[in-house]
């Protein structure tokens, strides 16, 4: 046995010493080392200990190993980190459409106070809450109103939401709003960039204005945004589709509405599953494949009596969980 072991530790130190006098290739390729001396390495660990000439090339070896270890963790972490960019980047858009909506930036004619407000359907104050824990404020319910406010005055949370939202704003008046802010803090107000269908400002638009429902004569979805500025909705029907339509006789008011299955499956599921709702509203959204389900199955023309006719009951009662008052 001893013979035999003598020659493979011939060969192996050659191998060895052949391998790593071109270590800089080998790091450069470090995907193919581990699978090429997976049992290089278990045939190292029993001709160790007579082989004192190979310790300088496991150096090396171990290193190649440590920088495997190094590139796998960093890509992990790259990801990681692409993944939350992205995500706090929805999430700065989501804000921006939701105080476009509901919000009011505001300075006191003294000049003294300088803040925001958020104002949302008790049902909805889950949306102020999570704005709450990220950049301090309060939160109040409204008296004589099923309504909660949220406020945020102090400059330590005001000026990095207003980092965060800046060149997103798109309401007219809250960027005149906006800029009586920035002016008082030293802060240069940027134009809102182009809205681009991936954006998440529609899904805080939708959260503040918008409404999704089930029309009663003929069992369709209906998601709908209403705005007294109209130019505010037409990058909305260029990009997703629908229509854009008067809203009451003054003519004071626009509703965008998108009403056709295709365009609702289209924006359920390339949209508000990248950029979800927060609000209430986001029920709904989740439940539109179930509704085609079972609207496909005609469980909206069964008996009430029936297992369908049960089945359409639920998804109702589900649907109107928390809208008591439409």
């Amino acid at each position: 046995q001893i013979g035999p072991l003598n020659n493979e530790n011939n060969l192996t130190q050659q191998t060895i010493c052949g391998k790593f006098q071109e270590e800089n290739s080998l790091l450069q390729n470090t995907k193919n080392v581990r699978s090429q001396n997976d049992s290089f390495l278990v045939r190292i660990s029993v001709i160790l200990w007579n082989n004192p000439q190979i310790t300088k090339a496991l150096k090396v070896l171990v290193g190649i190993s440590e920088a495997i270890c190094l590139l796998s963790t960093k890509k992990e972490y790259s990801t990681s980190t692409k993944n939350r960019i992205k995500a706090e980047k929805r999430f700065n858009e989501w804000l921006a459409g939701l105080i476009d909506g509901d919000g009011n930036f505001y300075v006191s004619k003294e000049g003294w106070s300088v803040g925001l407000e958020i104002t949302m359907d008790l049902r909805d104050e889950h949306c102020l809450y999570i704005i709450k824990q990220k950049y301090g404020g309060s939160i109040k319910l409204r008296s004589g109103a099923k309504a909660v406010r949220y406020r945020l005055f102090h400059k330590e949370g005001l000026i990095p939401l207003i980092e965060d939202i800046n060149g997103n704003i798109r309401n007219p008046i809250r960027i005149e709003q906006l800029k009586k802010v920035c002016l008082k803090y030293e802060i240069e107000v940027k134009e809102p960039i182009a809205l681009e269908y991936s954006n998440g400002w529609l899904a805080g638009f939708f959260d503040a204005d918008g409404n999704i429902s089930i029309h009663k004569e003929n069992n369709e979805i209906i998601i709908a945004i209403t705005q007294k500025d109209k130019e505010m909705l037409e990058p909305l029907e260029k990009l997703y589709g629908g229509k854009i339509y008067v809203h009451n006789k003054k003519k004071t008011a626009y509703k965008w509405t998108i009403f056709r299955k295709e365009e609702i499956d289209l924006i359920n599921k390339n949209y508000f599953h990248i950029n979800p709702s927060r609000s209430k509203k986001s029920v709904r959204l989740n439940l539109i494949d179930k509704f085609n389900e079972l609207k496909e199955l005609k469980c909206h023309l069964a008996e009430k009596d029936t297992i369908l006719g049960r089945a359409w009951k639920h998804l109702e009662t589900k649907w109107n969980e928390g809208f008591k008052d439409e």
